[in-house]
């Protein structure tokens, strides 16, 4: 019974992450098309629409999981109606239309990934299981999907992306059907007021530190292509980078508890904020193109430590009571709010300057993150 769950819990990650990297990678890509007519800027805005609205929606969801202890339930509607709202992104090329269906899409799709987590969270530690060996599969997901469709968009169009995206998250509906859920009655007889989680010095500074890694990291998925592409390669070659990148996540996602739990987690956080600066000040320079390669496998091992050791550290700053919130506010303020923040000022810096000026940004983003990172081990509650 353990390891069927565990074998759905792999698949449902697979497919969230596939519905994930078959869309992030090439959204800006498809909205650059002349067709539209749009500027970096409005590109920009639509690709930050929802981390913008998930900065308010994640903490939403979280609570509502917190407080009726069902997440898999709340789980179930969000990726039925994100999968559903996906293929609607064909239907308009007006821009306010399409900030619209942005919109819609990320009232659902933001929720995906801190309700699984939580789910997973609560059962790797029900089971005694691995949570990096549920988490890899999503990595493997995001990697295949970007490998594939950057493939496909070669010799097609572009809006398969958005069918591929759909199916994956329709898909990953029909395999949470079979998960089982264990209701966390428990949480209100053992209630933290959400007060405390406001008021926790290490939890919030560990905020800061993560949106300043984070963002530039997540933003990085929307714009790569973009800084592939301006050199003059293939979106075949965007999709192949990002393959290789994803797929060298999942061995470090395997390693990453050890490592946490022999050097301490924000030696290994401070350490990897430290590598994804030297990352992005490299794309700065205008590197040759095969160094290309080289980055993205140190992407990939980035990536597999930051988000399962950052994510247990989370877990570990706050009361057993408040976990789903937050789960859900750290990802609010890492994948929403400081995406959306990097999204909108990297569409900004790109209409006024150049791609590469991006990138610096991003590598004094991360440099900043780590020393926010350092602070936060020293800060006694």
């Amino acid at each position: 019974m353990i390891h069927r769950q565990k074998y759905h819990f792999q698949a449902l990650y697979f497919f969230i992450f596939f519905g994930q990297g078959a869309l992030i990678p090439y959204l800006a890509l498809y909205f650059s098309n002349d067709a539209f007519q749009l500027s970096a800027t409005e590109i920009g805005t639509i690709v930050s629409v929802g981390p913008i609205l998930s900065i308010v929606l994640q903490p939403v969801w979280g609570l509502a999981a917190d407080r009726f202890g069902r997440p898999k339930r709340l789980l179930l509607v969000a990726l039925l109606a994100a999968g559903l709202l996906t293929v609607s992104y064909l239907l308009t090329s007006v821009y306010v239309l399409l900030l619209l269906i942005a919109s819609l899409w990320a009232l659902f799709q933001c929720a995906h990934i801190p309700l699984v987590d939580t789910l997973a969270i609560e059962f790797s530690k029900r089971k005694s299981v691995d949570y990096g060996a549920l988490r890899l599969f999503g990595s493997a997901g995001f990697a295949l999907a970007v490998f594939v469709l950057g493939q496909v968009t070669e010799q097609g169009s572009l809006g398969m992306i958005f069918y591929a995206s759909g199916t994956a998250l329709i898909l990953g509906f029909l395999v949470l059907l079979g998960i089982e859920e264990t209701p966390i009655v428990s949480r209100e007889r053992d209630h933290v007021p959400l007060t405390a989680l406001f008021s926790n010095k290490r939890f919030l500074l560990f905020l800061a530190g993560g949106s300043l890694v984070f963002g530039p990291i997540f933003a990085n998925n929307y714009y790569f292509g973009s800084y592939v592409t301006i050199r003059g390669e293939s979106t075949a070659l965007v999709g192949t980078l990002f393959f290789v990148a994803v797929l060298c996540e999942i061995p470090f996602m395997r390693i990453a508890t050890r490592m946490m739990l022999r050097f301490g987690p924000i030696p290994v956080l401070v350490f990897v904020s430290i590598l994804s600066a030297v990352r992005t000040g490299i794309l700065a320079l205008e590197p040759p193109i095969w160094t290309l390669w080289v980055l993205a496998a140190l992407q990939g091992f980035i990536i597999g430590l930051l988000i399962p050791v950052a994510l247990d550290y989370v877990r570990s700053l706050v009361s057993p009571s408040i976990v789903a919130t937050a789960v859900s506010t750290y990802m609010a303020t890492t994948t929403g709010l400081a995406t959306a923040l990097f999204n909108l000022m990297s569409g900004k810096v790109l209409d006024e300057g150049t791609i590469y000026t991006v990138f610096w940004v991003y590598t004094g983003s991360s440099l900043l993150g780590a020393c926010f990172y350092f602070i936060s081990a020293k800060v006694k509650e």
